[in-house]
């Protein structure tokens, strides 16, 4: 007789006004941090909102809107082209509860790992774009693609252990 190996996931949901208020704070600390800490400019907090929100849910769908429409925001408040962060944060949203089905990211070396490989994945999309939508060669360099791994891995899991105290079990 076969027996299932499988487990209920767990999904989490948060109150309704904490979403607003963190990605209203992470729009406004990814414009005006880089104004006084240059090296605040790698650091990606929609990206990083856009994993945490996705990992809660665990829905497809929901992680592609958001995704999506975090990046059309930080398009819109930077001096870019409109649309390139929209697209790779829709992947990564995409992804990222993709992921979060089949695996169980409670644990701090997940999280760090799956952080890790999302803003790999997002910042590779944004070259790949860029190259390709834009006809621009981005300026590759791996030492500053390795340093925003670094400094985004570091802060989005200070950042998930703040917004982990607001969530409870759907």
């Amino acid at each position: 007789m076969h027996t299932s190996t499988h487990r209920p996931v767990a999904v989490y949901q948060v109150h309704p006004a904490v979403l607003p208020v963190a990605v209203l704070l992470g729009l406004l600390l990814q414009m005006l941090l880089p104004l006084k800490f240059p090296l605040a400019r790698l650091m990606d907090f929609p990206l990083l909102i856009t994993i945490y929100f996705a990992l809660l849910r665990r829905d497809k769908i929901y992680g592609i809107v958001l995704g999506t429409v975090l990046g059309l925001l930080q398009d819109a408040l930077s001096h870019g082209f409109i649309g390139i962060n929209g697209i790779t944060k829709a992947m990564v949203g995409y992804l990222v509860a993709s992921a979060s089905t089949r695996f169980e990211l409670e644990s701090l070396p997940a999280r760090a790992l799956l952080t890790g490989v999302f803003v790999l994945i997002n910042n590779l999309c944004l070259v790949a774009l860029q190259r390709v939508l834009l006809e621009t060669p981005p300026s590759f360099q791996l030492l500053a693609l390795a340093s925003a791994l670094l400094v985004n891995v570091a802060l989005g899991l200070i950042l998930y252990q703040i917004l982990d105290r607001f969530r409870r079990p759907a």
